[in-house]
């Protein structure tokens, strides 16, 4: 595998996600950032408004929109992305992303991601679930209710 350096992330991301919570959950806000690299993608986010401490589990989905209705706020977000149409199930499709960690409602993360590039996921929403990902649970990590969403843009 290749190496990378923070040094080298580009100045601006090649793609954006501004994270709005759902009516239950107003002050959860942020951004999430993908930088492109030539290793693959560097996801950096930063979110505010938590309901609690802990883990919350972060994927993006294969829908178009943050919209839904009374039972589910996104449910037009879709299911897991998974570009390559990977038989192997959750957790390696191309939407399978690390966890988020609240600190007092705040969450700061960056990884480093081989599954798809900026490009490929512009268009497409981010969402935060209200559980932490159990990472075998199928076909999506038992990871509860969706508490916020972007789109990738």
């Amino acid at each position: 595998m290749q190496r990378f350096s923070l040094r080298c992330l580009p100045a601006c991301p090649a793609a954006t996600a501004k994270i709005c919570g759902s009516e239950k959950y107003p002050d959860l806000q942020g951004t999430i950032s993908f930088f492109s690299v030539p290793c693959g993608t560097v996801v950096v986010s930063e979110v505010t408004g938590l309901p609690a401490d802990g883990f919350f589990a972060m994927h993006i989905h294969n829908g178009s929109a943050c919209s839904g209705n009374a039972q589910d706020p996104f449910a037009d977000a879709g299911s897991h992305l998974n570009l390559s149409d990977c038989s192997v199930p959750h957790p390696f499709h191309t939407g399978d992303l690390l966890p988020l960690m609240s600190n007092q409602g705040y969450a700061w993360s960056a990884f480093l991601t081989e599954r798809f590039k900026p490009c490929e996921v512009r268009g497409y929403p981010v969402i935060i679930h209200k559980n932490p990902d159990d990472f075998h649970t199928q076909p999506s990590g038992n990871a509860g209710e969706k508490i916020a969403c972007g789109i990738i843009r």
